[in-house]
């Protein structure tokens, strides 16, 4: 099964806030903060309100891409 399915069927929705991408890629969220301010986050995120988000797609994409490399 690729990433971004499971990603979906997990949070039964198609965008992830922040909090829950840094859960799934394993890093801290100051260090996820700090990687958006410095414009070298390596997954595509929009603000959404008071959130951060992301597509589960480009999410999936990257564990699967990390996946290939590993």
């Amino acid at each position: 099964m690729k990433a971004e399915m499971f990603l979906a069927l997990k949070y039964n929705r198609m965008f992830m806030r922040l909090e829950e991408i840094c859960a799934e890629i394993d890093i801290a969220i100051g260090t996820a903060r700090n990687k958006l301010c410095s414009g070298t986050f390596p997954i595509p995120t929009r603000k959404s309100g008071k959130f951060v988000i992301a597509d589960v797609r480009d999410v999936g994409k990257y564990l699967d891409d990390c996946r290939k490399t590993s």
